[in-house]
């Protein structure tokens, strides 16, 4: 084989090597990124098989809470100050002796008598808007401390203002059934909402991650600013992939530039060898013959 296409051969293998090792590398960040976007997604399953169950399990437990009443039955009212914004804790001035209370069972709270609680409020039409169900936690003569049966949700207890309020021992159970329904709807939205939250936040980390990842993959194509800059280490490394194919595509063109340059030169040499041969020969052919000695 030609020296000019051994070097040619040889020039087409190292290329043929690069590219192959490129493509590998680009396929196995492919890999990764399918990798983490299939686990994330197994996670984002899960957890909301898991949200379904809870969801499901807190309606059973809010349905055992159901309580029928019959009747308004009797009321007090009574002078209530908030206690306890945290844990919807109020104190009243009525107790024991205003009967507040009479049906006390013992020291377990749940066992304990439930109140219905309702304050002024001159912008619902009846002038009345109903506050919630308290127990009573603690029953003096003339004094209680009550607490709310449900856990105030946030922004609720700023609501309850000081002063007289109307307590009551029983409400009908069509309207037990219907506060329940509407507040069990509102804490199902909140639960929604909340779950919503959670949601971006996690895709929001997932964005980040994947930022991060792209920012990194990028910083490997075009060359990262803090990139090491030490000469004896690849091109690749110190100003990324691209700049590397371009330069190792310059060294490439100018390869091939030089190898036509010197296959041009060996073809003029070659030319000129044939017309050397040419012109020896004519004029081997213009020399006189020579005569045989003694004719």
């Amino acid at each position: 084989m030609h020296k000019s296409g051994v070097v040619l051969a040889w020039v087409v293998a190292l290329v043929a090597v690069g590219a192959v090792l490129l493509t590998s590398k680009m396929l196995d960040v492919r890999g990764s990124w399918l990798k983490a976007v299939e686990n994330n997604k197994s996670k984002i399953q899960k957890n909301e098989t898991e949200l379904e169950n809870k969801e499901d399990e807190n309606k059973t437990l809010r349905g055992d809470l159901t309580r029928l009443m019959l009747g308004w039955d009797r009321y007090w009212d009574a002078n209530v100050t908030v206690a306890n914004q945290q844990t919807g804790e109020i104190q009243v001035n009525i107790g024991g002796n205003q009967g507040l209370g009479a049906a006390q069972q013992g020291a377990d709270p749940a066992a304990q008598p439930v109140i219905f609680a309702f304050q002024p409020d001159q912008s619902k039409p009846n002038g009345v808007s109903y506050v919630g169900a308290f127990r009573v936690n603690a029953l003096q003569p003339n004094g209680a401390q009550l607490i709310a049966v449900n856990p105030p949700r946030a922004g609720e207890v700023a609501n309850w203002k000081n002063g007289t309020w109307r307590l009551r021992a029983l409400v009908p159970p069509n309207y037990i059934s219907t506060i329940r329904t509407l507040r069990d709807n509102l804490v199902e939205r909140e639960q929604q909402f909340k779950r919503k939250q959670d949601r971006i936040q996690d895709l929001n980390r997932l964005l980040a991650s994947a930022q991060e990842r792209l920012e990194a993959r990028v910083g490997e194509l075009t060359g990262a600013e803090d990139a090491p800059q030490d000469e004896i280490l690849p091109v690749e490394l110190r100003k990324g992939l691209v700049v590397g194919l371009e330069e190792e595509e310059q060294l490439r063109n100018q390869e091939f530039q030089e190898t036509d340059r010197l296959r041009r030169d060996l073809l003029n040499v070659y030319q000129k060898q044939l017309e050397l041969v040419q012109e020896v020969s004519k004029l081997t052919k213009q020399l006189p013959k020579q005569t045989p000695a003694g004719s």
